[in-house]
């Protein structure tokens, strides 16, 4: 068989089975770039509560606390409450919380829920687990033989002799340009 076909024929059945990974890994980086901007992994949303004022920290009991969460409707969901300063209560959900001022009854419910797909695919860039070390391993170097195939997949002025150089050497150059003037 000739080389070059071999080379197009690795690249495209290796370019294939890598495509799913690697948009994937593509959105979800899209999203961990932008986490000052919004949580990737996570959607939270806040609710005002008002609660009757107690008659001091003590009174603050288990019922006294199903009550607040009743109007919520989180009653099943309550796990436990804790006082961080002696004016703030916070009471913990299986799915969020409520911070209330115990002073004025203000607070906050803040439900707590993962983002479907997105969070389990920011779990690819951070996952620990042996399996998916392995598996990273293999996908980094399937993704060098494709980008290495792919080099010389078309010949003459639009292969890697032409413009192809200019453009390989650009995604070389302009990466590095960067890596080293932010560092």
């Amino acid at each position: 068989m000739h080389l070059r076909r071999l080379n197009n024929i690795i690249h495209r059945d290796l370019g294939y089975l890598v495509a799913g990974t690697t948009i994937l890994y593509a959105v979800s980086g899209l999203a961990l770039n932008h986490v000052d901007d919004w949580n990737p992994n996570f959607v939270i949303e806040r609710q005002d509560v008002r609660a009757p004022t107690p008659k001091g920290p003590g009174a603050v009991s288990r019922q006294w606390v199903l009550g607040v969460l009743e109007p919520l409707g989180q009653e099943a969901h309550y796990r436990s409450h804790d006082f961080p300063t002696p004016k703030k209560l916070k009471i913990y959900l299986d799915d969020g919380s409520v911070f209330l001022d115990l002073e004025s009854g203000e607070g906050v419910y803040e439900s707590v829920r993962r983002r479907p797909i997105l969070y389990q695919a920011n779990c690819l860039h951070i996952s620990p687990k042996r399996a998916w070390l392995v598996f990273s391993d293999v996908y980094a170097v399937a993704l060098i033989v494709v980008s290495l195939t792919g080099l010389f997949v078309l010949k003459g002025s639009k292969g890697i002799t032409g413009r192809g150089a200019v453009l390989a050497t650009a995604g070389v150059v302009v990466p590095l340009f960067f890596m080293f003037s932010i560092g």
